[in-house]
């Protein structure tokens, strides 16, 4: 997908947004596996994700107080440190899933013909 100006950048993101909107939801309706403990987890990754995108979308902090936080607390940090914390979430919901998945038996049963 080629992007021509920013809000069209922005928008390549949509799609993997709502797939994973998407699969989250199934998860919690337990359509999906992993552990049931980790939802929370699941939706702040995207959800501080999102945060960190809008708040890069919309240059709160330069809008509110220009040119003096060009150097630090820009949208484009905060953006940054918000990506850091969605991947710590991330990394949660991956440690309690492979936890889950050591004591639970993943095996779909096998028919027979």
């Amino acid at each position: 997908m080629r992007a021509w100006s920013p809000w069209e950048r922005r928008l390549c993101f949509a799609a993997p947004f709502c797939m994973r909107l998407l699969l989250a939801g199934a998860r919690a309706a337990r359509l999906g596996g992993g552990d049931p403990h980790a939802i929370l987890h699941v939706f702040l990754q995207d959800a501080v994700s999102l945060g960190g995108g809008v708040i890069g979308a919309l240059h709160i902090p330069e809008k509110w107080f220009p040119g003096a936080v060009d150097r630090c607390l820009n949208s484009h940090n905060i953006m940054h440190v918000l990506v850091v914390l969605a991947v710590y979430s991330m990394h949660q919901v991956t440690t309690k899933d492979l936890a889950w998945m050591s004591r639970v038996d993943c095996r779909a049963p096998l028919r027979q013909l």
